[in-house]
This record gives C-alpha cells, structure tokens and sequence, in this order.
C-alpha cells in the first residue's frame, strides 16, 4: 500500500474532523485535526504522519497568489548601513486605516521622516527575506536578489541576476548623506503582498505584469555576472578570515548582534566542523537577542555526558528545558561531535517554533509561516530529516545547497562554522523588524 492509499484508507475510516492533509509533490505537509477510528493496521502510520508533519507549513510556487495593495499605504526606503553595506532596503506601510506611517518632503530625492518608529499601525521590515521580485506572474526569487546600488548620483533599487543585465526597479534621483530617502519605483512596477490559502503572509513582491524579455529591453542595467565589487579594507570585517567567503556578510552581522566570536588568533576559521555544543552555544546567543533570558550556571547535569560544570552545561540545559535539543537513544547528548547539517536544521526549526511563541517554556508553535517555496534539493529524498530540511528552505533560506550552488543540501555532511552562523542568523532575521 502506498502513501495515498493509506492516506484513503485513514480519511475513509475516521470521523471527518479533519481539515486538511496534503501531500504535494514536493513533499510538503500541511496537518491540522483529525479525529481517528481505531484502525489497527493503520493507526502506527497515521501517529507517526501527524507528529513528523507538525512544524513549518511549507508552500510550492503554485500555492502562492497576491493581494493588491493601497500604494499610497506602502513605501520603499533606501537607508544608511555602513561601509559592509551602504543601504538597506526597507519596506513600510499602514497596518490599521488612517495610522501615519511616514511623510516626504522634497523630491529627486524625497527624504523620509520615520514616523513609523514612534506611531502606532505600523510595520517597517528590512529583512532581505521579506521581500522578492514577482513578474508575468512568476516569482523571480531564485534568479534575481533585490539590491541598492548607487549610480550616477542616484541610487537604484534592482534585481540582480546571478548573470546578465539587472532590472531596474526604482530609483531615488538623488543622494543626501544620512538622510531616509524615498524609492520611487519605475513606472509598472507595484507592491503587492504574497497570499496563501487565503491568508496574507509578511513577504512582498515587487511586482510588474510585463513579460521578462520586454522589461530587459527597455530598462535594465548591464552590471556583470555577479560583479566583483572595489576591495574593501580588512576592517570592514571582523576576521581577515571571511573576507572572500559566500557568508561574509552574515557573518559579520552575526558577529555584531553577539551571536559569534573569534579565536585567540583574532580569525573565525569558518571552514571548521561545528560540535554540536557549540551550535547550541550559537542558537542560545541567537535567542537572547530577541529577549530570551537564559540561565548562565547550572546545579545538575543537564544529560549524562554533560557534566554540570561543563563550559556548555548552562546552554545545553537551557535549551533542553525548550525543547530545542534532545539526547540520542542511549539519554546521551554527545556534545564533543559534530553535528550534521540535518541536524542543524531541526535545532534552527525548533528555535525558530520558539522565537514566534515569544519563548514560552515547553510549548512550540505547531507551526511557521512559509515565506517562500521550497527549495527542490536533489538529495534528500527519503532522509530522516526530509521535511525539516525542505521545510526550512521555504523559511527565510534557512536551508540553503551546500557552498549556495547547486541543488544538493548534503543532509549527512558536518555543518561548517561558517554556513552555521549564517543559518542561525537567518532564522533569528526572518520576520525581524526595526525597533523605535
């Protein structure tokens, strides 16, 4: 019998209290309540279905359809960073009628006033997962990453492929140090917000109804494949060590939030193995930036193999008690080994469940909202971790191909210290928007 068949077979013997179970080609799974009779054959599948499927509700590209939204609600912001990144794209709009989000004054280019950051009835997202590129009614989000890049005294807002010409998407018409400035977008291009299953999700599209084709030839900029930027000087990151590697930038903004540190040598090694307490150690600085309070000692052995004075004990224990690490099936944590990249994404999962329920004890939210489609990866079918990989692909990036090339995530290869920090960095990012 296949995985349909038992499927009929449930649905047929049970009291229909169920609201959906869907299995996609992708191998994706969305389970809310069902009532079972007892069926003795099929009662072992059924428990095991409903409790590897709790989790992340992840979405392929067809699941996903768009709301228009009240342009005059919704801006676009170029805004200052640093010398890593000069600008950074922020969206914000009205969440409540009549709230005053922002206002701008002057044009070519208009400077924003961040009302936003002390009214009420606001969102203001910067996280770079929030938002993708949706033209003809396709998303573009794997082959065009949004980006503020400065030309001619102007800044543009484009997409920018992994070859070719880049889309130009808005521009500011102008640069003033300092100052918020306005992104106007280029005529045809809108915002609209992502749907699923009749719900609106926290992702936006910057969206244009011309064929592909047609706006590269009228409006694109010829940038290079993946354009090799000036140098920078070693001090724009915080390990001479990462200066050419895929996760610079992540890591630097990890290292900034508190998330990492270096080694006596002041490098970050970050083609090294990652030992399982020392992803706990990351995950654990990861959640108290986002106002979890984690003990610093503790008086027993959080696992046999744990002693209590270990120098991880504190954050092993702290996220055993929320349900973010286990032991193995001898009760034993194994702290000293390294840890899988399977394994990596269910601690970031069960962090990520923790994250949205605002930390309380014990309890994961039984699900997170999908902010994108699910990555095709070409090794893991049929891997323990299936769903927690595919799932977390569908959640901010989390889940990326090994080295981000390709489409094999390499479910059984230790988790490198530099792909770790960037995972972790992603998954505390997702959703995450500016305090006042």
């Amino acid at each position: 019998m296949n995985v349909n068949q038992y499927l009929m077979a449930i649905c047929q013997g049970s009291e229909l209290l169920m609201i959906e179970f869907r299995l996609t080609s992708q191998h994706t799974y969305r389970v809310h309540l069902m009532k079972l009779k007892f069926i003795p054959n099929l009662m072992p599948f059924a428990i095991a279905a409903t409790i590897s499927t709790v989790g992340v509700a992840a979405a392929t590209a067809t699941d996903f359809s768009t709301a228009e939204l009240d342009q005059d609600t919704v801006i676009s912001v170029a805004i200052p960073s640093g010398s890593l990144i000069p600008y950074k794209l922020w969206l914000v709009r009205e969440t409540q009628p009549g709230a005053t989000c922002f206002t701008v004054s002057g044009s070519n280019p208009g400077i924003v006033d961040p009302l936003w950051q002390t009214n009420s009835g606001c969102s203001a997202g910067f996280s770079s997962n929030l938002f993708s590129i949706r033209v003809d009614g396709e998303n573009l989000r794997n082959q065009y990453s949004l980006d503020i890049v400065e030309r001619e005294g102007e800044l543009l807002l484009v997409g920018r492929p992994l070859r070719g010409r880049s889309l130009v998407i808005g521009r500011t018409g102008g640069i003033t140090p300092n100052d918020f400035l306005e992104i106007q977008l280029e005529p045809g291009w809108r915002i609209t917000q992502r749907v699923f299953e009749d719900s609106r999700l926290s992702h936006f599209y910057y969206t244009n109804d011309a064929s592909l084709a047609s706006l590269l030839e009228s409006d694109s900029i010829a940038v290079g494949p993946n354009p090799t930027p000036d140098p920078l000087p070693e001090t724009d990151f915080p390990f001479p060590d990462i200066a050419r590697n895929i996760y610079a930038a992540e890591i630097t903004a990890a290292f900034n939030l508190g998330l990492v540190s270096g080694g006596a040598d002041g490098t970050f090694a970050p083609t090294r193995p990652v030992t399982r307490e020392e992803a706990v150690v990351i995950v654990a600085e990861a959640l108290q930036t986002v106002g979890f309070t984690l003990p610093e000692t503790v008086s027993t052995a959080p696992f046999p193999d744990v002693a209590a004075d270990r120098w991880s004990a504190a954050r092993i224990n702290a996220l055993k008690n929320l349900g973010i690490v286990t032991g193995d099936q001898n009760g034993q944590f194994r702290p000293a080994d390294t840890i899988t990249r399977a394994e990596l994404m269910s601690m970031l999962r069960r962090a990520a469940e923790q994250k949205v329920q605002l930390g309380t004890e014990g309890v994961r939210a039984p699900e997170l909202t999908p902010t994108g489609e699910v990555f095709d990866f070409s090794d893991i079918s049929g891997h323990w971790n299936e769903a927690t990989i595919a799932q977390m692909s569908a959640y901010c990036n989390v889940a990326t191909p090994l080295n981000e090339r390709g489409n094999a995530f390499r479910p059984d290869t230790s988790a490198l210290r530099d792909y770790t920090t960037a995972a972790t960095f992603r998954m505390i990012d997702c959703g995450a928007t500016p305090l006042p």
